[in-house]
This record gives structure tokens, sequence and C-alpha cells, in this order.
């Protein structure tokens, strides 16, 4: 009886770890390690890489030894990198994942280059229950104080705390949804670990990229429409996922944009809750004064 030949199962992709460096980047895509550097991307299969070691200044860099021919050694390409904690998870899944021994034609035989692409460079309000509770506790307020106003015989002061009303919403839609989104992002960040998300599907205007996170599981996000590509490429995005809750990522900013927003909702938002103070907190202190 002829024994049948079962195909030997796909081996999982790697986690998607990146490491920057100024003005060059190197992450882990599929099985292979792709590098970025001086306008070129070279893709390096784990199967042509000999030893992957941290170095430099605080061991933030990493090199990359490929396999030589006949006992000569092989290229090494070298990203000098910024975080100290990446560069050590990189170099740790890399030397995990490499052959014990290299390829007849040497790993440099094995690496794809080709320049990199310059073309393509550049949500609900959801309340929690504390949020819904001080939403209620901000309604009574307000009707308490108009019907306080009314009552104190101060009509004029009473319209100025009826119109307050729509600064203050405008106000709180601006500062509200920046504050939870300036927390999520501080909160993940603060443990995260930033790595590379390929384009995965897109679903009418929405699009969805996917990342893989250090135990090998998959998961999507929906990318800020300014979120860091790498190398301009607008299929590949940086993001920054919680290790506690791999599934809780955001995408990696430049600086000027997180400057912009700050600046915007601090100007915008202040000048609306500045404004909604004067018309209605400002118009009780004022009562009690007068009386």
């Amino acid at each position: 009886m002829s024994r049948r030949h079962e195909p030997s199962p796909p081996l999982s992709p790697l986690p998607s770890i990146t490491l920057r460096g100024y003005g060059e980047t190197m992450w882990l895509e599929g099985r292979a390690v792709v590098l970025e550097q001086k306008g070129l991307r070279r893709r390096i299969p784990v199967e042509a890489v000999e030893e992957a070691r941290a170095m430099g200044r605080g061991r933030r860099s990493v090199e990359i030894a490929l396999w030589g021919v006949d006992d000569a050694p092989g290229p090494v390409f070298t990203l000098e990198g910024r975080d100290a904690t990446q560069a050590g998870r990189l170099v740790e899944v890399t030397n995990g994942a490499r052959s014990s021994s290299g390829p007849a034609q040497g790993g440099a035989a094995l690496v794809e280059e080709r320049p990199v692409s310059t073309s393509g460079r550049r949500k609900g309000l959801g309340l929690t229950r504390r949020e819904r509770a001080a939403a209620i506790v901000l309604l009574l307020v307000y009707v308490g104080g108009l019907a306080l106003l009314a009552w104190a015989g101060e009509p004029q002061q009473a319209a100025w705390w009826l119109l307050g009303v729509a600064p203050a919403l405008f106000g709180l839609l601006i500062v509200v949804p920046s504050l939870r989104w300036a927390w999520k992002r501080w909160t993940v960040r603060r443990r995260g670990v930033t790595v590379v998300a390929a384009f995965a599907r897109r679903e009418g205007k929405r699009t969805f990229f996917q990342y893989t996170d250090l135990e090998d599981r998959t998961h999507e996000i929906e990318p800020d429409y300014a979120a860091r590509r790498i190398g301009g490429d607008p299929r590949r995005i940086e993001v920054v996922y919680d290790r506690q809750q791999p599934d809780r990522a955001v995408c990696s900013l430049t600086a000027s944009t997180l400057l912009w927003r700050t600046a915007g909702v601090t100007l915008a938002g202040g000048l609306l809750l500045s404004l909604a103070f004067v018309m209605m907190p400002l118009q009780l202190i004022l009562l009690v004064l007068s009386g």
C-alpha cells in the first residue's frame, strides 16, 4: 500500500515588529526582515540571516549578518535605531526564526532589492457609563441654573444662561473626544510594541490594516488618515499595540501632526468653553455677589 505524502504546514509569519532609525526603518514582515534605507528597500528572508545583533550605544541599533559562501563572511546590514526595547525584540524574534545553516549560494543571493516608492505620502461618540452619568448631572445643573435665574427675576442673565448651552456643547464635543483619544494614545504607547501594519481590506470608504503581535496573532486597525507611512508606501503604516490588550492599537503620528492637533483643540475648544463659562457659571456668580 503506497503512502500518501502530506505537505508540511506553512510556517507562521513573524510578529511585525518595527524599529525606527534616523530616516531609516527596519521591520519584520511575513518571514523576512525588511530594511528601508537610503531610498532602497531590502527584503531579507530569515533563511538568509546568520545572526541578528543588538549593538551600539544603549544597544539601540541592529546588525543583520547574512550567511556567506565557502566560510567567507556574508554582508552585514546595520540600522542605527532609537529604541533599545524594540531593537531587543527584533533581534530575539529574528534569531529565534533563523536557520542553523545557510543556503549554498549564500544569504546575499536571497535578498530582494527595489527602490522605495515615493507615491502616496500622504468616529462615533460612544459614551461610557461614567460619561452618561456626567451628562445627566450637567443637564440637571443646566436646568437648575436656568430655573434659579428665572426665579430670581433676572431675565437677561437667564437669557445668557439659555444661550450659553451652544458654545458649551460644541466645546465639549471638541475637548472630550480629544481627551479620550489622548488618554488612549498615552496608555497604549506606555506599554506598547511598535509594529508594521499592512493593508488588509476595504469596505466602502473604510480601510483596514492588519498587524501581527508577539504571539503570532493577527489584528486589524482602522488607521488614522495621518498615520505614519513606511517610506511613503500607503499599504504599510506604523502602529503601536498594547501588550496587555494586543487588539488595542494606535497609529504612529509625526510630532508636527500631534502639535497641530493639540493646538487646534486647545484654541477652538478652549475659546468655546471660556465663552460658555462667561454666559453660564459667571451669571450665577454675579447673582450671588449681587445678593
